[in-house]
């Protein structure tokens, strides 16, 4: 298992900024399971792995899902 530390994982106000959408609305993902998260207590983070799998699991082509 690969061991990583705090700095490599994004804060939820990075993962929003960098999805184009709201805080609120990473939380919910994470929340929900659609976006994995690790939680510290009351901090959430975000592997930036888990968050391009996410993009790629939610791509579409020619308006179809990938």
């Amino acid at each position: 298992m690969e061991m990583r530390s705090e700095q490599d994982l994004q804060s939820p106000a990075e993962v929003a900024r960098h999805l184009g959408m709201s805080r609120s609305n990473v939380y919910h993902l994470a929340t929900v399971g659609s976006l994995p998260s690790i939680k510290f207590g009351k901090a959430v983070r975000f592997d930036p792995k888990d968050v391009e799998r996410f993009i790629q699991e939610h791509r579409r082509v020619k308006g179809k899902a990938a």
